[in-house]
């Protein structure tokens, strides 16, 4: 039987620390989801995982994108600095990017 494929380590969700960025408590987190504080910190310790649905809910609660989750919120991707930017600034940090990679 061949080996199984998956990651070698579990993937971190930065649940938590994007809940406690933002100022909230896992009850009102919780509110926000129509669930209760028990589900909230079982998602937080990983004894529930998530599935994309449920994601994409905590996403919008907290006000960001569901890709931000994977990423502590004070070492935001590349794509959450670009949210929001004028184009001309996009397209800017794009050559500066593409220059940096030769």
């Amino acid at each position: 039987m061949p080996p199984r494929i998956g990651p070698r380590k579990p993937i971190k969700i930065y649940l938590a620390e994007w809940r406690e960025s933002r100022g909230l408590t896992q009850e009102q987190l919780a509110n926000r989801l129509g669930t209760t504080d028990v589900t909230v910190s079982r998602w937080e310790t990983g004894r529930s995982l998530l599935n994309t649905d449920v994601m994409g809910a905590i996403a919008d609660a907290l006000d960001i994108e569901s890709e931000d989750l994977y990423h502590h919120p004070a070492q935001p991707t590349p794509n959450a600095l670009m949210r929001d930017q004028a184009p001309d600034v996009v397209d800017q940090a794009i050559k500066l990017l593409k220059a940096i990679r030769r």
